[in-house]
């Protein structure tokens, strides 16, 4: 379980700072002028090197450097806005220093700490397990959160009781994080009481931890270990995912600067204390570690509508707004169904709202002053789908061209971009949309996704959106008639 300004208008290039990893561009002041934001861009640094930067110079120089990762929780972008629990702390923080953030993506802690020590960022902030061998690399802030590690199985799978029954199992773990070091201190353990060792298997160190469940999820591996916090997250995505028993004792998470740069370490504390204070602070962490972010759950129920064709009491300004923009009014029913139920009410856990859980930012540049009235939500969310729509003008067939809308309203143009760059590359017909849906698919393996313009994509998401929305509109259209019964 993947947030929208007019992107065919206000999409543009933020200037890169110099790093040797890929960085996602978040240039932001310390104001709401993040809401109107045009879609994060994905560039190549320049590979210039820089220098470790005191806060004096960080602050002189208008942006603060925060070290990540391109993933569901650090940083990833959503229906065109950029989101991720360390970006909005990342912001925050900025605004606190007054100046904007920027974030640089890297692929593993192995990488985050030779390019902090290089200057090439300022902090690290991707929900860091903190350790003692970290400890003697970095110093810490004060912990903003705690987590344990967890074996992780898929249902069906032999049940692991406690840690000792891993001995003599393949567990897949990355060899740069906390886990292996856990596992390896597990297995002097088992030696002690002669019993035989877990076998470590080293999963790519490029893998996030949810690349790894989600490889557990499909039985490619048996066993692996992960945060209980993002264990959790990520079982709602794939449930059949099973957690077991503890590894590890309770520990922290924290940010990280470099050794003595006691400054920084303050102002990141100062920000913290702050925000801990703040009821909206457990409310950032229930919307990326606790909230269900699919209607997964609900996908199950049946077609309604009744033997007069209407689908829902919304009919005739879903009627009257499709037929404006030659769309095939079922096919936007279908899609407002699978966005809120018909639902005026309706908020996600990203803040959308409405029947076409519209975003705020897109809200406004779109004309609606109330996402939850109906008439409004339908005008401007069929507004942006038509901008979506043109934008894939080279796409003949109509319908297939809604389904690239309807992608590109799930998860950004930009993803939908990389995915079409893909399948053209691939030889495939990319204005087809079962050529491209499988490339929309890679995009959340790191192989792909760190070539791509605008990063990690949960790709099942679009792909289920689209699917779904297509199932529900083949049983709206045998059920109901294009054309109203008029006389």
């Amino acid at each position: 379980m993947p947030l929208l300004s007019l992107l065919l208008a206000l999409a543009q290039d933020v200037p890169p700072v110099p790093s040797q990893g890929a960085h996602l561009a978040a240039a932001e002041a310390g104001d709401d002028k993040e809401d109107a934001a045009p879609e994060g861009i994905v560039s190549r640094a320049s590979g210039r090197p820089d220098h470790p930067r005191s806060l004096e110079e960080i602050v002189k120089s208008g942006y603060l450097r925060v070290l990540t990762r391109n993933n569901d929780t650090s940083f990833f972008i959503y229906r065109g806005h950029r989101m991720g629990f360390d970006y909005e702390l990342g912001k925050r923080l900025a605004q606190h220093l007054g100046i904007r953030v920027d974030m640089i993506v890297t692929q593993s802690w192995s990488e985050m700490v030779p390019a902090l020590l290089k200057g090439e960022g300022d902090v690290i902030a991707a929900e860091v397990t903190v350790t003692e061998e970290r400890k003697k690399q970095v110093l810490f802030a004060e912990p903003w959160g705690h987590t344990r590690e967890v074996v992780v199985w898929k249902d069906g799978s032999p049940e692991i009781k406690s840690a000792e029954e891993l001995s003599g199992k393949d567990v897949h773990v990355r060899r740069g994080s906390s886990y292996w070091q856990t596992l390896l201190e597990l297995n002097g353990k088992l030696r002690a009481e002669g019993k035989p060792e877990i076998i470590l298997q080293a999963a790519p160190d490029d893998w996030e931890t949810d690349t790894i469940l989600e490889a557990v999820s499909k039985g490619e591996i048996v066993y692996t270990v992960a945060d209980e916090l993002l264990a959790n997250l990520h079982s709602a995505y794939w449930d059949n995912l099973v957690l077991g028993p503890k590894v590890s004792a309770e520990r922290d998470l924290a940010w990280a600067v470099r050794q003595g740069d006691l400054p920084l370490k303050k102002a990141i504390d100062d920000v913290f204390r702050e925000e801990r204070r703040k009821p909206e602070f457990n409310v950032l962490r229930k919307k990326y570690f606790e909230a269900e972010r699919t209607l997964k759950k609900e996908r199950k129920d049946k077609f309604y509508a009744s033997e007069t064709g209407t689908l829902s009491a919304y009919d005739p300004l879903v009627r009257k707004y499709a037929e404006q923009h030659g769309f095939d009014w079922r096919l936007v029913a279908a899609q407002i169904y699978q966005e809120s139920r018909f639902d005026p009410q309706r908020k996600s856990w990203v803040g959308a709202q409405g029947l076409l859980q519209i975003m705020p930012a897109t809200a406004k540049g779109l004309g609606i002053t109330d996402p939850t009235d109906p008439e409004q939500s339908i005008r401007g969310g069929l507004k942006y789908m038509q901008q979506l729509s043109d934008h894939y003008k080279d796409v003949v067939d109509p319908i297939d061209r809604y389904r690239f809308a309807l992608a590109a309203y799930n998860t950004g143009l930009g993803h939908i971009d990389d995915a079409r760059r893909l399948a053209r590359r691939a030889g495939a017909d990319a204005t087809v949309w079962r050529n491209v849906a499988p490339w929309v698919l890679k995009l959340s393996d790191k192989k792909y996704a760190s070539k791509a313009r605008y990063g990690f994509c949960r790709g099942s998401e679009p792909v289920d959106y689209v699917r779904h929305i297509d199932e529900r509109y083949a049983g709206y259209a045998q059920l109901v008639p294009l054309q109203s019964h008029r006389q």
